[in-house]
């Protein structure tokens, strides 16, 4: 996979005649040689080349190998027991076989020896070996300079050890002069290019692991590793880098052998502090990396034990919350006890109540009734709450976390039900958002005890109808939709004793509201003035009933708050399960619905029946014409020719009608048809951004 770096336009001066090249060698480091300088010499002529390919994780266990061992040679010679290493098991049944490229390793091998110490020289090298090897990928060329490297120091140790038994091995040691090299091993110079586990020649292996862990994750989609790009484009760089310092290490132990000038110790110092942070790097975007991968196979995982096979609910909810198939216990809302999930929702039907810290104390109210009604009828459920809790960017956010954790012990406090431990990660988030449509308003899932989703998302279905609603599953709802929306959705807001009585006598009744305080006194009055009429008195009277008073006869902004989101709920439940323009009822709450921002509205009934939803400002206007038409009450009902002025009236006007879908989770209709014409309305799309502040 080719890496999104660009090369630089033009080429990049040469360093060896850069104008540091006078510079004496133990001045020059590695700041002299910063990335763009680096990249510019790469990408003038190398490309991510996977012409020719090597099982790069073999090549890591073999230089793995021969690293190993001859560190353990080293140890007996420290110890003082050259020759008598005993090999483990595990290395013995060592097994894993690679073909490198002989040829190519040999060039490799004699570009590092024998060469000047510094800087330059290391570089000059490191762009040779490029040359070389122009035909791999960027972290191959890395593990086949590395594996040189390898060949050669495991060949000197090799030798030194069975340079006691064996006679050619003898020979051969004194030609390559393995008892010099043995004279530092004590040196600090040579634990830190060798033996220590920080030292210049393990950062370089561990630094082509995690290249090698980077690819293994370009398998996947960017789309769902967004870090990916970010961290293949560091590839070619960390390439240059631990090609250069396996160089200078090279040159380092040559010096030993031929007791020649070492490499500057400042230089040295540079490449330790060059490859730790290298290492730092890669770590930052592997641990991206790695909990993004944990997301899409927890996603994916999901997806199928959801939605396609049927799956314990004791293992879907532990995924869920933590992404294992263990959790947190649960807490036990009516004992404070701490539960497992095993213990507690065990063969049980499960009602999930996701929300953020700002669930409305109506919606806990109406959890709380069905939780109640639950529990009264001995029925196999239980409701666990899931906060979310959005975890603070900002440093020093201490405030933030402790109002948030007092809020969520406030909540909590509260509920009967279950809960989850306090937490601002919740693994399965993505599944929540993308599957489930968790936005900002609350999510209720009811799931079977095998984790089949039984209905989506009832909180409507308890919002609107509370606990007639149990047991929640599509055929209850389907009969709870059949009774006239005004019962369900407008009655209960009025507080009007004689109502019902008005309902049974199927007398013709006015609900009317509005944010307008002026419009509702017009209304009144002109109302007054119809009830006045000796028409209406003798056969087409009617009530009125206003929605918006509390018990009290106050005007109540919490309860039209309610209000409202209780008509969505019944519109988004019949469309969920009917269509959003399957019945006149649709068009009817829906029309109402639009009237929210309205001056005023009203809705006449006969009983509970409804017969029209009316604009304020078309209401007016009909009473005000009212004797154009009331004569026609001698030949009709009042509610037929109320509903038949109102039409013409309709006929004459124009009016654009406007619906803002709130941020319901859950199922939202995309198409809507216009509950005033036949025509589709208009979809817009519109933007909000809450600054990070936690809405939800």
């Amino acid at each position: 996979m080719a890496t999104t770096l660009k090369a630089p336009t033009g080429a990049a001066p040469s360093l060896l005649q850069s104008k540091h090249a006078s510079t004496h060698k133990e001045e020059v480091g590695t700041k002299h040689f910063p990335d763009e300088l680096v990249t510019g010499h790469i990408y003038a002529k190398h490309r991510d080349d996977d012409s020719t390919k090597i099982d790069l994780p073999s090549y890591i266990s073999v230089i793995e190998n021969i690293i190993t061992t001859a560190d353990q040679i080293i140890d007996t010679v420290h110890r003082g027991i050259d020759g008598r290493l005993v090999h483990s098991d595990a290395s013995l049944a060592f097994n894993v076989v690679i073909e490198p490229p002989l040829c190519t390793l040999h060039r490799i091998s004699s570009e590092l020896s024998c060469k000047a110490p510094g800087i330059e020289k290391a570089h000059e090298t490191t762009l040779e070996i490029f040359e070389i090897l122009a035909n791999y990928p960027w972290e191959a060329k890395a593990a086949l300079t590395l594996i040189a490297f390898a060949a050669d120091y495991g060949d000197l140790w090799h030798l030194h050890h069975y340079s006691h038994a064996d006679p050619l091995a003898k020979s051969l040691a004194i030609i390559k002069r393995v008892a010099t090299l043995k004279k530092h091993l004590d040196s600090l110079r040579y634990r830190q290019v060798l033996l220590n586990p920080k030292s210049l020649i393990q950062s370089c292996l561990q630094a082509i692991k995690y290249m090698d862990e980077i690819r293994e994750f370009s398998k996947y989609d960017v789309k769902e590793l967004s870090e990916l790009p970010a961290a293949l484009r560091q590839i070619p760089l960390v390439t240059y880098w631990v090609i250069h310092t396996i160089v200078a290490s090279r040159i380092e132990l040559s010096s030993y052998l031929s007791e020649t000038e070492n490499q500057p110790q400042r230089y040295l110092n540079d490449l330790s502090e060059k490859m730790a942070g290298v290492l730092d790097v890669l770590e930052k975007h592997l641990e991206i990396l790695r909990e993004q991968h944990e997301e899409v196979d927890l996603y994916r995982w999901l997806v199928d034990h959801i939605e396609h096979y049927r799956t314990d609910i004791t293992l879907v909810v532990p995924k869920l919350l933590s992404g294992k198939t263990e959790t947190k216990p649960l807490i036990d809302g009516s004992t404070l006890r701490e539960v497992g999930v095993h213990e507690s929702l065990s063969g049980k039907n499960v009602i999930l109540v996701i929300s953020g810290l700002d669930i409305s104390e109506d919606d806990i109210k109406a959890i709380h009734n069905v939780y109640d009604e639950l529990k009264s009828r001995g029925t196999n459920y239980e409701i666990v709450w899931i906060p979310i809790i959005l975890a603070s960017n900002h440093e020093n956010d201490h405030k933030k976390y402790e109002y948030d954790h007092k809020k969520y012990e406030y909540l909590r406090s509260t509920m009967k039900w279950y809960s989850i431990q306090f937490t601002t990660k919740i693994s399965g988030m993505r599944y929540l958002e993308e599957k489930w449509q968790l936005r900002e308003d609350p999510l209720v899932v009811v799931l079977s005890p095998q984790s089949e989703v039984v209905f989506m998302n009832a909180i409507h279905l308890i919002r609107v109808w509370g606990t007639e609603a149990i047991d929640f599953k599509e055929d209850r709802a389907k009969f709870l939709l059949r009774k006239n929306w005004p019962d369900s959705t407008l009655v209960k807001f009025a507080h009007q004793p004689r109502l019902q009585s008005w309902i049974k006598q199927e007398k013709s009744i006015l609900f009317y509201g509005g944010k307008e305080p002026m419009w509702i006194q017009q209304f009144e009055e002109r109302v007054e003035i119809l009830k006045s009429d000796p028409l209406i008195r003798d056969g087409g009277s009617f009530e009125i009933v206003r929605i918006g008073k509390n018990a009290k006869g106050e005007d109540d902004p919490a309860l039209m708050a309610r209000f409202w989101k209780i008509q969505w709920g019944y519109f988004i439940v019949k469309s969920q399960l009917i269509g959003s323009s399957a019945s006149e009822t649709t068009e009817d709450i829906l029309r109402l619905i639009s009237y929210q921002n309205e001056d005023g509205w009203v809705v006449l009934s006969v009983g509970s029946a409804p017969v029209l939803v009316g604009r304020g400002i078309l209401i007016l206007k009909l009473l005000e014409e009212f004797p154009k038409w009331k004569q026609s009450l001698r030949l009709k009902a009042f509610p037929d020719a109320f509903r038949d002025y109102f039409n013409e009236l309709a006929l004459k006007s124009h009016q654009c009608d406007r619906v803002i879908l709130p941020g319901f989770s859950g199922y939202i209709p995309m198409i809507v048809n216009c509950p005033e014409c036949p025509r589709f309305m208009e979809t817009g799309i519109s933007f909000k951004c809450c600054h990070g502040g936690a809405h939800m």
